[in-house]
């Protein structure tokens, strides 16, 4: 009777652990897309941006457009032609475009200013009974995760993952100011870099299942304990 009794909690246990890892992973509501630049832009003078737009939930793999795609609203307006941001399951998908060749070193054009990045912000990136625990980034065409060199069009920095910060549990940052772009097209404006942010997640639990679990953790020993002695 003790096994049965221990195999049914082993049963149970590793069902709960099973239910919980299959629970698919998408991003929980709406998420605000911010593009903030401090210091303005270079061809714009030093009037700091701060503009918004809300995706809701259901048009998360549309995201945010330029205007030549389609695109409304405040940043959409903003963005140069064919940029886009999107969002896939655990995946920040983004196409950034050259908006300034001064002095033949093509970048985004936006400003930071007083040690502050200008910058992509996206807040409510939350993931029903997920926490965030890590994030990685790749900048190849196609928003794949590796290719030959010439398969990116960002010249520096060297490692993508720099651009991005976790700012609090359902924020994240993409820097603006910091990337260089490769002469890889005829004309400034044609050139791009695209970038997937992976976000990785753990489970959290409900507290129902804690408790569960740390009860069957408390059990175990016992019931091995029996099933020892009656052996």
């Amino acid at each position: 009777m003790t096994r049965l009794r221990l195999r049914h909690l082993l049963g149970g246990l590793t069902l709960t652990l099973a239910t919980l890892s299959a629970q698919a992973v998408g991003i929980a509501g709406d998420v605000t897309v911010q593009l903030l630049a401090p210091g303005g832009t270079t061809g714009g003078g030093p009037s700091p941006i701060a503009l918004s737009q809300t995706v809701l939930n259901a048009d998360l793999t549309t995201g945010v457009q330029a205007s030549n795609l389609g695109g409304s609203g405040d940043v959409s307006g903003y963005m140069q032609d064919n940029e886009r941001i999107f969002f896939s399951d655990t995946m920040i998908l983004l196409r950034v475009a050259v908006g300034d060749d001064t002095g033949d070193v093509w970048t985004t054009g936006y400003l930071g200013s007083g040690g502050t990045h200008a910058r992509y912000q996206f807040d409510g990136i939350a993931y029903t009974g997920r926490v965030i625990t890590n994030i990685l980034v790749y900048a190849f065409d196609g928003f794949a995760t590796s290719g030959p060199a010439s398969a990116t069009g960002l010249l520096s920095p060297v490692d993508p993952a720099v651009l991005v910060h976790q700012l609090d549990a359902d924020s994240i940052a993409f820097d603006l100011d910091t990337e260089v772009f490769k002469h890889r097209f005829a004309g400034s404006s044609n050139n791009y870099a695209e970038f997937r942010i992976d976000i990785i997640t753990a489970a959290v639990p409900e507290p129902p299942v804690a408790a569960y679990l740390l009860l069957a953790g408390g059990l175990l020993p016992l019931l091995r304990r029996r099933m020892q002695r009656r052996d």
